[in-house]
C-alpha cells in the first residue's frame, strides 16, 4: 500500500490551462446569450466556466466597441490598449486610408509614419523599434503581402474611393457640428460691372485690378451652426484706411502676393486651435493638399484631414454654394454703394476697410440652409440625421440690375449677377511652394499692438481725405439717432439687448 501511495504521489500534476477566446468568439457568445440559449450549454460548447461567461457579458460593451470600430483584429484575444493610444489610432487611420487609395504600405513606411506621428503628438520619448512595430502589427492583425501585378492595373477613381471609404471614417468619429471645411477664394474687392470685361481673360498680374485683389478664406461646420471668422489676406500689411484701427471683424494677414502661405496657415490654425481648446471641443478640418497647407505641429483640438491632391472639386463643400452666396451678397452691396454715390452725385470711394466691413456683413447673412445644402452637394451626409432643409435665400439680382440701369449705370448686356460675382474665382490664392519670399521681411512686420500707416500705401480709397476719428460725444449722438430709427421698427429682444451692449461699450470707452 505504501508503494502504491508513493507511485501515485510521483505522477505529474496536470493543471488545466485557462482557455482564451478571440474577440470574434466572444461576439458569438454574446449573440448566443442574447438569443435566449442557456448559459450552461454555451459554456460547455466553448469549454469555459460559467464565471468566465459572466465576465464576458459584463464587458459586453467593450467587446462590441472593439469589434465594431475595427481597432482590433477580430482574432485577437486581449483588449489591452497600448500606452500610446493616440499614436496608434492615428497610425491605423493613416494605414486604412492608404489601403482605400490602393497605396502599398510596408514595414519601413509604417515605422517612418509612426515616428512622424509621435513627433507631432508630442511623444518625444517614443522610438519605433522592430519590437514595437511587430507588437503593433500583431495587435491590429496587419500582414504585409506583395501586391499581385494584375491588381495594380485596375483603374480606380481616387475621388470615388475617398468618398466611399475614407470620408465615412471621419463622419462616424465627429458630430456634424465639429466637421469643418475651409477654402480660399480670390476677390477683386472694388471691381464694378463697368470694368468686368477689362479683367475677363487677364491673369490679374499687373495694373489697378491687381492692387484691388485680396484672398478670402471661408470655413463653416457641417450642420451650418458655426461660421469661422473670415480670414482676409491683403497685399499691404499697413493700409492707410487701417490707421487708428485696433480691431477688425475679420482675421487680417498680408504679404506681397496677397495669397495663402504656409506661415499664414500655421498661424491661423494655431489661433483656431486655441479657440476650440477653450470650448473643450475636438474638431476635424478638411483642407486641400497644397504646399501652403502644411501639417501643423502641436494642435490639441484640431485634426487636419487633407483632401487627396487628385480629388474632384465637387467634394469641397465651400465650393458648392457657400462661396458663391458670399460673393453674390458682396457684389449686391458694392453695386448699392456705387448707386448711392451716383444718385447723390458724389465721388465713389471704397477702401479695403469698407471691403472688410462689407464682407463681414455678407458673411453673417449666409444662411445655415445654404451651408447644409453645400455639404450635402459635396457628399457630406451625416449618418446620424438627414436634413430636409432647402436653400431659402431669394434672388433679387434682376431688381438690382434694373435699378442700376435706370440710374444710368452701365451694366454689360447678358452679364448676370452670378457671372459677375464669379469672375474672380480663378485667381491664384495659394503659394505654389514655400519659398518665403512672399512674406514681408522680419524688420518690416507690423507691431502686434495694432496697425500703423505706411508711406508706400495706396489702397485706392479716399486718398488725401483722411477722416478724423469721431469723438465719444459724436458716437453717443449717432447711437441716439440709430435708436430713434430702430424703435420705429419691429425690433426683437436680441436687437434691443445688442443696442444696450453697444451703449455700455461706448460709455465705458476712454475717449
Amino acid at each position: 500500500m505504501a508503494e502504491a501511495s508513493e507511485d501515485a504521489s510521483a505522477l505529474p500534476v496536470t493543471v488545466k490551462k485557462k482557455k482564451s477566446l478571440s474577440i470574434e468568439e466572444k461576439i458569438d457568445i454574446i449573440n448566443a446569450v442574447e438569443s435566449g440559449k442557456k448559459k450552461a450549454e454555451i459554456a460547455a460548447e466553448y469549454g469555459i466556466k460559467k464565471n468566465s461567461l459572466s465576465s464576458i457579458m459584463k464587458n459586453k460593451d467593450k467587446v462590441l466597441e472593439a469589434f465594431e470600430s475595427l481597432r482590433f483584429d477580430p482574432k485577437r484575444k486581449r483588449l489591452r490598449t497600448a500606452f500610446y493610444t493616440d499614436l496608434e489610432e492615428a497610425l491605423m487611420r493613416w494605414y486604412r486610408i492608404a489601403q482605400c487609395l490602393n497605396v502599398p504600405v510596408n514595414g519601413p513606411m509604417l515605422r517612418l509614419k509612426a515616428n512622424d506621428f509621435a513627433q507631432k503628438l508630442g511623444h518625444n520619448d517614443f522610438k519605433c523599434s522592430n519590437g514595437w512595430l511587430d507588437r503593433f502589427k500583431s495587435r491590429y492583425g496587419l500582414v504585409f503581402r506583395a501586391q499581385p501585378v494584375e491588381a495594380t492595373a485596375v483603374s480606380v477613381d481616387p475621388s470615388a474611393v475617398w468618398h466611399q471609404n475614407v470620408l465615412p471614417y471621419y463622419l462616424n468619429d465627429y458630430h456634424p457640428k465639429n466637421v469643418f471645411n475651409i477654402k480660399e477664394t480670390g476677390l477683386l474687392y472694388r471691381m464694378l460691372p463697368t470694368n468686368t470685361f477689362a479683367f475677363k481673360g487677364e491673369t490679374c498680374s499687373i495694373g489697378q485690378l491687381c492692387k484691388d485683389r485680396i484672398t478670402l478664406v471661408v470655413g463653416t461646420n457641417m450642420d451650418g451652426s458655426e461660421k469661422l471668422p473670415l480670414l482676409v489676406i491683403g497685399k499691404n500689411k499697413t493700409p492707410h484706411c487701417f490707421k487708428g484701427i485696433k480691431s477688425l471683424p475679420v482675421c487680417y494677414e498680408a504679404n506681397r502676393m496677397a495669397w495663402m502661405t504656409s506661415d499664414v496657415f500655421e498661424r491661423w490654425m494655431q489661433k483656431l486651435d486655441e479657440k476650440f481648446q477653450a470650448q473643450q471641443r475636438r474638431v476635424v478640418i478638411f483642407v486641400d493638399s497644397f504646399p501652403s497647407h502644411p501639417e501643423v505641429k502641436n494642435l490639441k483640438s484640431i485634426e487636419l484631414a487633407f483632401f487627396p491632391s487628385c480629388l474632384s472639386s465637387k467634394f469641397i463643400a465651400m465650393k458648392q454654394g457657400v462661396i458663391k452666396s458670399l460673393k453674390i451678397k458682396y457684389r449686391h452691396c458694392l453695386i448699392k454703394k456705387f448707386l448711392s454715390s451716383v444718385e447723390g452725385s458724389k465721388e465713389f470711394t471704397f477702401s479695403l476697410l469698407d471691403a472688410v466691413d462689407t464682407l463681414h456683413l455678407c458673411w453673417r447673412a449666409v444662411t445655415p440652409e445654404t451651408i447644409v445644402k453645400s455639404y450635402e452637394e459635396a457628399g457630406f451626409k451625416s449618418q446620424k440625421e438627414e436634413s430636409d432643409r432647402t436653400n431659402a435665400e431669394t434672388d433679387t439680382s434682376l431688381d438690382l440690375v434694373a435699378h442700376a440701369q435706370a440710374a444710368g449705370v452701365e451694366f454689360p448686356e447678358g452679364l448676370s449677377i452670378e457671372e459677375y460675382a464669379a469672375l474672380d474665382d480663378d485667381l491664384e490664392t495659394c503659394e505654389a511652394a514655400p519659398k518665403g519670399d512672399s512674406e514681408w521681411p522680419e524688420e518690416n512686420k507690423s507691431e502686434e499692438t495694432g496697425f500703423y500707416t505706411s508711406d508706400e500705401e495706396d489702397d485706392g480709397g479716399s486718398l488725401g481725405t483722411e477722416l478724423p476719428l469721431p469723438s465719444k460725444t459724436e458716437a453717443i449722438t449717432a447711437l441716439e439717432t440709430l435708436k430713434n430709427f430702430l424703435r420705429s421698427q419691429d425690433m426683437s429682444d436680441e436687437l434691443h439687448n445688442s443696442l444696450a451692449d453697444l451703449e455700455i461699450f461706448i460709455n465705458s470707452s476712454s475717449k
